[in-house]
């Protein structure tokens, strides 16, 4: 274990993090990395079966004290950080800073950053929108960024800026209630990607540390109107895409405004703009919907 680079892993039992994990120590010639899986219950069923892969340490600890969970792996090199807007943003934007500030207490070589895409490169720079959660992403990443320049110069960065995920549409009435908001945005088209292909686009970034350190990845797989999406739901499954009432759409987005609402609103005015076709050259692994109906979707 000692030759290998050490990494934290936060959100390893999530889609992302568990993404990175799996994409790392499946690596046909082994992995460089010992892996430190973060959890807030090691005796859990996803973490005891992460526990069983190859060069992988369950880390019990929580965002609300990162100096302690840095404490817990001598010499850490690399750090994944996701945090998910619950049970908001101010929750999310101070966890995720905090985790900045342990990783450069503890000389973390490099930290790899999981954000939101905020309408192309250039507004994703300058432009945190009115949405809460892309707002606080907006402000981890300057933290991140100030934290490596002026307090941790030998910490490198790279932020993967994932647009929608395929993953929202789901059988239960949660991805009926998405597939029917994603339905009143009307003509703009949406784009998606896969959270296994931004766990590839990770790992990728921390075992070629000199080729990604200091990027900003926009990433998407897929750009769709409802419509599209529809039809091509209905080539792949044989049945309609899942849909609920437009009314408890419509109260899903008030109801949830600062999750929900102004995302939607977003979606249709502004709209995520990463460039597709640089993306898909760039990883020609990345899922379109098609692919991840038939892949990994819960319809197949």
């Amino acid at each position: 274990m000692s030759s290998l680079r050490k990494i934290l892993i936060t959100g390893a039992t999530g889609k992302q993090g568990g993404a990175l994990l799996d994409a790392l120590v499946s690596r046909p010639n082994g992995s460089p990395f010992h892996i430190y899986a973060l959890t807030r219950d090691k005796q859990s069923k996803s973490a005891q079966s992460l526990a069983q892969k190859p060069n992988v340490t369950i880390l019990e600890g929580d965002l609300d004290d990162c100096h302690a969970i840095l404490k817990q792996i001598e010499n850490p090199w690399g750090v994944f950080s996701v945090q998910l807007p619950l049970p908001n943003a101010t929750v999310e934007e101070r966890r995720g800073k905090a985790l900045v500030d342990a990783a450069a207490a503890a000389g973390v070589k490099y930290f790899v950053y999981t954000s939101t895409e905020r309408g192309g490169v250039e507004r994703s720079n300058q432009d945190p929108t009115n949405i809460a959660h892309f707002a606080s992403k907006f402000n981890i990443e300057r933290h991140l960024q100030e934290t490596a320049k002026t307090h941790a110069p030998e910490m490198a960065w790279t932020i993967v800026r994932p647009v929608a995920f395929y993953e929202n549409l789901t059988p239960d009435f949660l991805g009926k209630a998405f597939s029917t908001m994603w339905k009143q945005v009307g003509d703009k088209k949406v784009q998606y990607v896969s959270s296994t292909d931004v766990g590839k686009v990770a790992a990728l970034a921390f075992e070629k540390p000199e080729i990604y350190r200091g990027q900003a990845i926009s990433l998407a797989g897929d750009e769709l109107t409802h419509d599209e999406g529809a039809a091509i739901f209905k080539e792949k499954t044989g049945k309609k895409m899942p849909e609920t009432f437009g009314f408890v759409g419509s109260a899903i987005k008030v109801v949830l405004r600062e999750q929900l609402g102004d995302m939607f609103v977003w979606f249709k005015e502004k709209g995520f703009q990463a460039d597709l076709p640089a993306s898909r050259k760039e990883y020609p692994f990345l899922m379109d919907f098609g692919t991840w109906l038939e892949k990994e979707s819960k319809f197949r």
